[in-house]
C-alpha cells in the first residue's frame, strides 16, 4: 500500500495547523513545515494523538530555494508525495505611502515566492494523482489601499495556481486557491492593535470588540470564518471528490467576495 504524503506549510500555528489536523485523516504521513520547529513539534504531537496519521516536522524558510529543496529530499524519503498545502503567509494593514521596499519584498517573498517554490518542487517529486491547495486571501480582490503588498501577493497566488493548473493538467498534479475570509488569527490581531493605536475611536474598545465591528459591516452572513470552515475546503481539494477541479479559486468568507 502506498503511504501518501502531505505538506503543509505555515503548520505551527491557526490555519496552517487547523489544515493539518483535517487531513491528517486523509493522509498517511503528514509533513509539516515552519520556521518555529519547537512549536511544529507539538503541534505534531497533538495530532498524532487524534489521528492515525504519522506527523513528521521539518523546520523550513519557505522563500529559502535550498532549505526547499532540502525539505523534499526528506519528504521524498519519507512517503509518496501526493498533496501540498501552501498557507504559510504574512502580512499587517500598512498605509501605501509608509511600505518600504524591505517589507514589500518579504512579503512577496513569503507569500509568493513560497507558494512558487513549494510548488516547483512539488511537480518535480510528486506522485500523481496529487494536488496542490493555495491559501490566498480575499484581500487578493479587496482593493484595500491599507493591504496593498499583501493584496498583490496573494492576487499573484491566484494566478499562479492558474498556471499551474493549465501547465500539469494532463499530469495528474491539479491546482486549486481557496481564499479564506475573515479569521481571528495573529494576524488579525496584530492588523487590530494598529487600527486602535490610530484611531482614538476605538481606544477603549477591546481586540475582540473591534474585530467583531469589522465582521458585521463587512460579512453578509454576519460572522468570522473560522479556520476548520477553510481546512474543510482544502480536504475537498486535495481529496478525490475533487478529482475533475483545477484551476479554482474559492472563497470561503461568509458572501464577502461574491464570485
Amino acid at each position: 500500500m502506498t503511504n501518501k504524503l502531505a505538506i503543509v506549510t505555515g503548520a505551527s500555528g491557526g490555519l496552517g495547523l487547523a489544515i493539518a489536523s483535517r487531513i491528517a485523516e486523509d493522509f498517511d504521513t503528514v509533513m509539516l513545515t515552519d520556521l518555529q520547529e519547537e512549536r511544529l513539534s507539538e503541534v505534531a504531537e497533538s495530532i498524532e494523538s487524534s489521528t492515525s496519521a504519522r506527523v513528521i516536522v521539518s523546520a523550513c524558510d519557505v522563500s529559502d530555494q535550498a532549505q526547499v529543496a532540502g525539505l523534499y529530499d526528506t519528504a521524498a524519503r519519507e512517503g509518496a508525495i501526493t498533496g501540498l498545502v501552501n498557507a504559510a503567509g504574512i502580512g499587517m494593514f500598512t498605509p501605501i505611502a509608509e511600505i518600504d521596499v524591505e517589507l514589500w519584498d518579504r512579503v512577496f517573498a513569503v507569500n509568493t515566492r513560497g507558494t512558487f517554490l513549494m510548488s516547483q518542487h512539488f511537480i518535480r517529486t510528486a506522485q500523481p494523482p496529487a494536488a496542490i491547495v493555495n491559501i490566498s486571501s480575499i484581500g487578493a480582490r479587496a482593493g484595500n489601499d491599507m493591504l496593498a503588498h499583501y493584496g498583490a501577493s496573494k492576487a499573484a497566488v491566484i494566478e499562479f495556481s492558474h498556471a499551474v493548473a493549465r501547465g500539469c493538467a494532463r499530469t495528474g498534479i491539479r491546482s486549486n486557491t481557496v481564499m479564506p475570509g475573515f479569521i481571528y488569527t495573529d494576524m488579525w490581531r496584530n492588523t487590530v492593535a494598529y487600527l486602535k493605536q490610530n484611531d482614538p475611536s476605538l481606544a477603549d474598545l477591546t481586540t475582540e470588540q473591534v474585530f467583531a465591528g469589522i465582521v458585521d459591516q463587512s460579512i453578509p452572513m454576519g460572522r468570522a470564518q473560522e479556520p476548520e470552515d477553510i481546512a474543510e475546503a482544502v480536504a475537498f481539494f486535495l481529496s478525490d471528490r475533487a478529482k475533475n477541479i483545477t484551476g479554482q479559486t474559492l472563497a470561503v468568507d461568509g458572501g464577502t467576495v461574491l464570485t
